[in-house]
């Protein structure tokens, strides 16, 4: 998805619906220059579309049977997803795919022109991200160190951070835990924390699940980091850091609660369960 502003957009819209497409596209077109307007009828259509045209920005219709199983829209490089719903309630489960704005039928004209906006901001950051990344790599290449884009492993060593105008790669080794809150997430990490206009499910894509791991819906955590799990005595558990800090593990991550203490073990630190 390199999009070129200039162009405008390239835009996709996935709906069983052909009249609501044919309105959507015209609303679309009549607002501004987009560089590709694509439309998919069915899941696997979806899936084929959004592989073979990779566009920038996918307006999804969440009643459509089968949306959640599309695996592209759920790629580290997956596209900028719009859900659209028929109501508010539904429009929910745009949760499911980290997106970027939630639209309820009828669509508004200022309502649609801010998600563009969301959309070319979003682009924007990854352009901005990978570019760092690649800064980075020219400055480690130059001073003799590995690249973090060379390796065994395909997860980065570094994760690009901004504040305000300047930009640094953090070591992701720094990093203790991540606290998600919607389209953000705050980075807690040693040097101090960083708040990023990032969902939680977009940079647990770029983090090693074998040193990371998702403990509960807002909370990724470093398992070099973790000091011990310990039971509630109600059938739940807390996962607390060295830093002091006291984590709840998901209900439904049980599982994780397996590997977390495999991967403690099997790094030689004590991990206790009671």
């Amino acid at each position: 998805m390199k999009t070129n502003d200039a162009a405008g957009l390239q835009v996709a819209i996935v709906d069983a619906d052909e009249g609501a497409r044919r309105k959507l596209r015209a609303l679309l077109e009549s607002m501004e220059p987009l560089r590709a307007v694509h439309e998919a009828g069915s899941p696997f259509e979806a899936a084929r579309l959004i592989v073979d045209a990779r566009p920038d920005l996918v307006f999804l219709d969440v009643d459509l049977p089968g949306a959640a199983a599309i695996p592209a829209l759920r790629a580290p490089d997956a596209p900028c997803v719009a859900v659209i719903a028929s109501g508010p309630q539904l429009a929910l489960q745009g949760f499911d795919f980290e997106a970027i704005d939630f639209l309820v039928r009828p669509l508004a004209r200022e309502r649609l022109a801010g998600c563009l906006a969301r959309a070319r901001k979003r682009l924007a950051e990854r352009r901005i991200a990978a570019l760092a990344l690649e800064i980075a790599a020219a400055a480690a290449a130059i001073r003799g160190v590995p690249s973090p884009r060379v390796g065994a492993s395909r997860y980065p060593d570094q994760m690009t951070i901004r504040v305000r105008r300047r930009m640094f790669a953090l070591a992701v080794d720094d990093i203790a835990w991540i606290e998600g809150a919607s389209q953000y997430s705050r980075v807690h990490a040693r040097t101090g924390d960083f708040l990023l206009s990032r969902s939680l499910s977009s940079l647990e894509c770029e983090l090693d699940p074998e040193r990371f791991f998702r403990i509960h819906r807002s909370a990724i955590v470093n398992a070099a980091c973790v000091r011990e799990v310990m039971s509630r005595g109600d059938g739940r558990y807390n996962v607390y850091l060295h830093g002091g800090e006291a984590l709840p593990l998901g209900r439904a991550r049980r599982d994780v609660l397996d590997r977390l203490l495999g991967a403690k073990k099997s790094g030689g630190l004590s991990a206790a369960a009671s």
